[in-house]
């Protein structure tokens, strides 16, 4: 089967350049098939050290080559659902919210979640998306 493309989470954002396979996800991410969530956007945001850094980092590959996928009402509420389900087996408060939108914007958008969180997984148990740990 085809991947139309692979949403990454910041897990594996942050470590992509110690991947064994880091020429194929370079090779990937510059021929636009590697996308990123909002939510994604804004952690990384978060982890500037500064307006300089914030600003470096957004201006500069592998950043400028990720196109963003913008939160919906569809990707909110597939989150809402998920967390319901989890509840039900007393997992609800194992992922992190922005992980649950994470995971429903990969689904929703059609994309393999490149992660390297085991919350993830656990999520997948429910959703059977497709997920792919990088290693």
């Amino acid at each position: 089967m085809a991947v139309a493309g692979w949403l990454i989470d910041k897990s594996a954002l942050v470590r992509i350049g110690e991947s064994k396979a880091v020429a194929k996800w370079v090779e990937r991410i510059q021929s636009g098939l590697v996308h990123m969530s909002s939510i994604t956007r804004l952690e990384v945001a978060y982890s500037a050290r500064s307006a300089v850094d914030l600003e470096k980092s957004f201006s500069t590959p592998p950043l400028t080559h990720l196109r963003i996928e913008p939160l919906s009402p569809a990707i909110e509420e597939r989150a809402w659902e998920v967390i319901q389900q989890l509840a039900k087996r007393g997992q609800h408060r194992a992922p992190s919210i922005p992980d649950l939108l994470i995971a429903a914007t990969a689904e929703r958008c059609g994309l393999v979640l490149l992660h390297v969180d085991k919350d993830f997984e656990l999520i997948a148990k429910f959703t059977k998306q497709r997920l792919e740990r990088l290693s």
